[in-house]
């Protein structure tokens, strides 16, 4: 008699299209490094936009929310478990890959 327990035993229909669902959802939220550079360009910009049309006191609060968000960020990949480049990294995809879903 085959044991019905564990990750080799072979899954229902209601389990392959969960596990299906979150597949795709997983597919839909994935974000890349490439995609990330495009969201920084896009925050450049936007602050250099801020900065010409408001001036320094528009840039900078602009930057600021960008520069603590990417702080926060980085305190919650580094409670997490991950430790330098990789930190880094992550609270990078997680701050700027928005801009892959464009």
């Amino acid at each position: 008699m085959r044991d019905q327990e564990g990750p080799e035993r072979e899954l229902n229909a209601y389990e392959r299209i969960l596990a299906e669902d979150r597949r795709v959802v997983r597919e839909m939220f994935r974000v890349t490094m490439g995609g990330a550079h495009v969201g920084l360009g896009l925050v450049v910009l936007a602050v250099l936009l801020s900065a010409v049309v408001g001036g320094v006191r528009w840039a900078l609060p602009v930057g600021g929310a960008v520069a603590a968000w990417f702080a926060v960020t980085l305190v919650a990949v580094v409670r997490r478990g991950r430790r330098g480049r990789d930190a880094v990294a992550r609270a990078y995809l997680l701050t700027f890959g928005w801009a892959g879903w464009l």
